[in-house]
Parts: C-alpha cells; sequence; structure tokens
C-alpha cells in the first residue's frame, strides 16, 4: 500500500501550527498530528478496514487533513475575535475548545482573561488550575483551584482538581484531605477513589505524613479497586502491573504505573471531549440528535459524580430543549415536504403557521438562556 502524507502550516502571534496527516498501514488508520512549534499537541485516530484501495486511502487522508485545517483555522479565527469582545463567558467556553485540543498556551490566556474580568467565574478557575496542572505550573494550579473550591466548596469536581493540583506539588496530606472531601460529597467517585490511592502511596514515598502510614498498602489497593468497579476504563494490563508492583512494596514502580493509567483514561476522555466541544463551541450548525444525546449522556454520567453541582444540571436542560428544538425542526420539515405533495391537505396546511411559531419560539428561548449563561 502506498504511504500518502500532507502538510499545512499556519503562523498566529508568532506560533507555527503544523498539520500533517499520513496513513498507517500497520495500524489500518490514519493518523493526524497536530504541532506547535514542533511540539506535538494532539494526534487523531481515525480507523479503517484492512482491505481498502489505494483511492479511498487518499481520500481519507485528505478529508481527515481538511477537517483538523479547517477546525484550527476557526479555532484561531475565533480566538482574535474573542479576546477582543471581553466577554468572559464566551472565552471560558473557547478556552475549553481549546483545552480539549490540546492547546494549552491558548486555552490559558483564554482562562485567565475570563477569570480577570469575572473573580466569581468558579468553572473558569477550575479549568484555569486544569491547564496550569498540564503545563507543569503546579502551585499556580493550586491557587486557581483553591479560588473554584472557595467559591463553589460542594462540587466533588473541583475538590478533586484541587487534590489533583496539590499532589503534583507532592503536598500530599492537604490532597488526601481534598480527594476525601470529593467522595464525601459523592461516595461513587471513581477519579477520586483512584487520587486517593496515589495520595497515599506518594505520601508514603514522601514520608511526609507518618499518621497515614497505618495499613496503607491494603487501603490503596482498597481504593484503587473502588475506582474500577465505578469506572470500569481503569481496568487495564498496567493497572495490574501497578498493583502487583504495590504487592511487592515496590512504591515507587506502582506510583509510576499507576499514574500512567490514570494519565491514559484522562488522555481517552480529552480526545472524546475535544470533538465535542468544536462542534458546541465552534460549529453550533454541526449540532446533531447523536450529538446532543450524547452530551445528555455525558452530562448524567457527570451529575453521578457531582450530585450539587447545579451548572450541570442546567446544561443537562439545555440539552434537553436543545434536543425538542431538533426534534420539532424535523417536524416542521416533513410538513412541508407534505404540502409540496399536497398543498390541500387541510389537518396540515391548517397548523403549518402554528407549528413554525413554536419552533421559532424553542429557538429564541434557546438563545436567551445562552445569553444568560
Amino acid at each position: 500500500m502506498e504511504n500518502y502524507r500532507l502538510k499545512s502550516k499556519l503562523v498566529e502571534n508568532k506560533k507555527e501550527y503544523t498539520i500533517q496527516t499520513s496513513n498507517d498501514a500497520e495500524r489500518s488508520a490514519v493518523l493526524t498530528v497536530l504541532q506547535v512549534n514542533g511540539e506535538a499537541m494532539d494526534v487523531v485516530t481515525c480507523p479503517h478496514p484492512a482491505e481498502i484501495d489505494s483511492e479511498e486511502i487518499l481520500s481519507l487522508v485528505k478529508l481527515r487533513h481538511d477537517e483538523m485545517k479547517g477546525e484550527i483555522e476557526a479555532l484561531l479565527e475565533a480566538y482574535r475575535q474573542v479576546m477582543t469582545k471581553g466577554d468572559a463567558r464566551r472565552m471560558y467556553h473557547l478556552g475549553t475548545a481549546f483545552y480539549y485540543k490540546g492547546l494549552h498556551g491558548e486555552a490559558l490566556d483564554l482562562f485567565e482573561s475570563a477569570t480577570q474580568l469575572d473573580s466569581q467565574f468558579h468553572q473558569a478557575y477550575n479549568h484555569l488550575a486544569m491547564t496550569y496542572m498540564v503545563l507543569g505550573r503546579g502551585a499556580e494550579a493550586v491557587k486557581a483551584a483553591s479560588t473554584a473550591v472557595g467559591q463553589r466548596p460542594s462540587y466533588a469536581d473541583y475538590r478533586n482538581t484541587l487534590g489533583e493540583a496539590l499532589l503534583s506539588a507532592e503536598s500530599c496530606r492537604r490532597a488526601v484531605i481534598e480527594f476525601e472531601e470529593a467522595i464525601k460529597v459523592n461516595l461513587y467517585y471513581g477519579d477520586a477513589y483512584f487520587n486517593l490511592g496515589l495520595a497515599l502511596i506518594l505520601n508514603a514515598i514522601k514520608a511526609e505524613d507518618t499518621g497515614l502510614f497505618q495499613q496503607v498498602l491494603s487501603k490503596c489497593t482498597d481504593h484503587f479497586n473502588r475506582a474500577v468497579l465505578i469506572s470500569p476504563e481503569y481496568k487495564t494490563d498496567t493497572l495490574e502491573q501497578g498493583l502487583k508492583a504495590l504487592r511487592n512494596s515496590d512504591l515507587r514502580g506502582a506510583f509510576n504505573l499507576l499514574k500512567s493509567v490514570r494519565d491514559e483514561k484522562r488522555e481517552h476522555h480529552r480526545q472524546e471531549a475535544a470533538a465535542f466541544y468544536m462542534k458546541f463551541v465552534m460549529f453550533p450548525e454541526w449540532v446533531t440528535e447523536e450529538a446532543v444525546g450524547d452530551r445528555i449522556s455525558y452530562l448524567c454520567r457527570e451529575i453521578e459524580k457531582n450530585p450539587t453541582y447545579v451548572d450541570l444540571y442546567a446544561e443537562l436542560g439545555h440539552c434537553h430543549l436543545e434536543m425538542a428544538k431538533l426534534s420539532w425542526q424535523k417536524g416542521l420539515e416533513q410538513f412541508r415536504q407534505v404540502l409540496q405533495m399536497n398543498n390541500s391537505l387541510s389537518k396540515v396546511s391548517g397548523h403549518l403557521d402554528a407549528v413554525r411559531d413554536e419552533y421559532d419560539n424553542i429557538c429564541r428561548v434557546l438563545s436567551r438562556i445562552a445569553e444568560k449563561g
């Protein structure tokens, strides 16, 4: 099979964005890599059937390359516009698109700007902390996450983010406290259990708080097992290797292996979320029933983790209304087709204006809700 490779470059704010797309015969996939100043930020894999001809491969390479190039061009254009308008909420939403696309420098600019414009913007502070962590700025991550927790102390996700920031700064005892607080809010928070196990291992390695040493191996094993029961995605071969190292009292080896399990799960979530945020934040015209349905399922899972996080409930309500809008739109289109075939059908023609008015009203309500944020 022939090898096909496409490469494009974009320059913005003294940064060079490179998109490279090629086919990988061994993996039966097309790979698109996004680099910023030579550093890989995102890799999108598109599997294809093993038996596929060269023309189809070339077409798929071109399609995936153009999609990624179009997304980056749209993101950069939106970045220019949003940064000049001073709208904190738009900055936050665009920041999430950049964050999940792996463009953390731009996400950082947007989240920092959003929090400067609105000091009570707890969602932006939480994502700001997550971005600082990815960039290795632990102390700043702790500060941002602490602000988010201070504004919404009963949000389990914020407690977990603060715990992760403290863990990255090797402040083990404080990290343990935050993970335990997250679990108090939600007993079925798999990520918090997994992080709690990591924090106890690191504490044993660093010998920070001897009060946490008692039965540490059995406690850690129990936390990891609980995490797996709640979130089966954690169950990998690397997890088994990490638990084996833990049983053998190889704390450093266990910590590194188990941390890689967490990072792998997080990367999988990032790739899943990237597609959603691009569609919902950047291209609302791409919204489909499938996309909204996926978002509803995602929000239901997040609410299970964060039962007191009111913003999740609000977004879930918005998504249900969005689904209703899409269904109403389809109904309206069907009635129009009916009248094209038979414009004398009174059961439809007599109510088409009312149907159109109701659809327009749904659109107006959704727009007002979005404006109020």
